[in-house]
């Protein structure tokens, strides 16, 4: 696979990942830049599964960027904005999508890191267990329990928020 086929084939996917996991698109744009730049400077004679190892290198530099983040070393998170999609829907949808999306932001951001990676890998980026695994470097078991522990906290928020809302509609009923 040539350089312009391996940026066309994964540059959607690459930057999605990037920008779930930095919740900033300048930085999602950035960091994806970076991620290309450095598969096509590499060497790719050994590698088997170039999706993985994508990934792997777009996992690598957004933890850089989030542990310099974490460390003040760059500046502050801008504020999310929902990239417009194709087409031109009508402002009720725009406004339900960013919504949805940025709750989906919200509970991902309720994760530890390293459950949080391995959601937005496996159910996002649609890589396998086994590609999760390769591209955090730990085993497929450690994948599957990270996901399953993430599947078990984001049904538990949710059922808590419900929760909440339902006592609320239950207050302002009887009043």
């Amino acid at each position: 696979m040539n350089d312009r086929q391996l940026f066309e084939t994964y540059r959607e996917q690459v930057y999605l990942f990037c920008r779930y996991m930095l919740r900033s698109r300048a930085d999602a744009e950035d960091i994806c830049q970076e991620v290309f730049f450095k598969a096509m400077i590499a060497d790719r004679s050994q590698v088997h599964n170039v999706k993985a190892w994508l990934f792997k290198i777009a996992a690598n530099e957004c933890n850089t960027l989030l542990r310099r983040r974490r460390n003040g070393w760059s500046k502050e998170i801008r504020a999310f904005m929902l990239s417009l999609p194709l087409g031109s829907p009508s402002v009720e949808e725009t406004c339900e999508q960013r919504e949805m999306v940025n709750s989906l932001h919200l509970l991902l951001d309720e994760l530890p890191l390293k459950v949080k990676q391995v959601m937005i890998l496996h159910y996002t980026a649609e890589l396998t267990l086994p590609e999760t695994a390769e591209v955090l470097d730990v085993p497929v078991g450690t994948v599957k329990s990270r996901a399953n522990r993430g599947l078990k906290k984001l049904k538990k928020i949710l059922e808590e928020d419900e929760s909440r809302h339902m006592k609320g509609e239950e207050t302002h009923a009887g009043v």
